[in-house]
């Protein structure tokens, strides 16, 4: 009985040490688990694996699409008249970027398509910080897939993006039936006493025009600007019959305007009849995922008036 008593002690004490290692071990995981490491632009970076308190600068929107409600961004971001009602609480740290007013919503993440790093030193300082700069996305999907699988709402990027696809399917299926094979659209803007061509970037619902609708530029866009750097070209008179389409939105809210007057401008075919669009600045603007889908359905209704000018 007594050597009996001496072997379950020892067992106890056994499984007693075998229940702390695990304790520990379990304990070592979740320690482990609390970062996580992010491939970027600007090389490797460890984030909280489950961020809590996210700011954004310029992903506003692909936020809201995730179901996340940041803590703070940019005036310019919060007056996105696409996010309207969307993003009620979310903290105003201005343009300028105000270092104390980062500060003092305490982030555990800072998502920023500025890649400016004077903004980034400062973002560096107050929390870890991924950058991502404007354009960096081909499209909306990869924009969502991406951001999705940093702040873990894999589930809710799909569930978007279903609806993004169905209503952009939809949408190309309208176009067709109102713009003819062989027929372009361009986006042209003005600014002071030049003229600039938009490709399929982040200028003027490119993306929603060129990405999600499918629709053709003119071959001189095509060749020159479309998957570009810039996203854009600056051209003069002379050569704008070949950057025009057969449908042309123009951007004139940029502190220039086109002359009307001009024999050139005169001479455009979409401009002879009447299939020239001026865009709202306040819509065409923004370029994350919920104002692209918007922007392609205005496009579509646009497009089928002009049609039958």
């Amino acid at each position: 009985m007594k050597k009996q008593g001496i072997f379950l002690s020892l067992m106890t004490l056994v499984l007693l040490f075998a229940l702390a290692a695990c304790g520990q071990k379990e304990e070592s995981k979740k320690a482990e688990e609390k970062t996580k490491t992010v491939d970027t632009v600007k090389g490797k970076v460890e984030i909280p694996a489950n961020p809590k308190r996210i700011l954004v600068d310029g992903y506003l929107g692909s936020a809201v699409a995730l179901g996340v409600k940041p803590v703070g961004a940019t005036t310019q971001d919060l007056k996105n008249i696409h996010l309207k009602g969307k993003v009620d609480g979310v903290a105003d740290i201005s343009d300028e970027r105000s270092a104390e007013k980062v500060a003092s919503l305490k982030p555990d993440l800072i998502i920023s398509a500025v890649d400016d790093e004077k903004v980034l030193d400062v973002y560096r300082k107050i929390a870890p910080t991924i950058v991502y700069p404007f354009g960096v996305f081909k499209d909306s999907q990869e924009e969502i897939t991406t951001l999705a699988g940093i702040l873990n709402k894999e589930e809710e990027g799909k569930a978007f993006l279903k609806k993004f696809d169905q209503r952009m399917e939809a949408a190309r299926k309208k176009v067709k039936t109102v713009i003819k094979e062989g027929e372009t659209v361009s986006i042209l803007g003005a600014f002071r006493n030049d003229v600039y061509v938009y490709g399929n970037g982040i200028y003027r619902g490119g993306q929603a025009l060129y990405e999600q609708l499918q629709l053709q530029p003119p071959k001189e866009v095509a060749d020159t600007i479309l998957n570009g750097k810039s996203g854009l070209e600056q051209i003069s008179y002379e050569v704008l019959p070949k950057y025009a389409g057969d449908y042309i939105f123009v951007d004139e809210a940029n502190g220039g305007t086109f002359d009307k007057s001009n024999s050139i401008w005169k001479s455009l075919k979409a401009v002879k009849k009447n299939q020239v669009h001026d865009l709202d600045i306040t819509y065409f603007w923004p370029f994350d995922p919920i104002a692209i889908a918007n922007q392609a359905e205005k496009y579509v209704e646009i497009l089928t008036e002009l049609s039958q000018k």
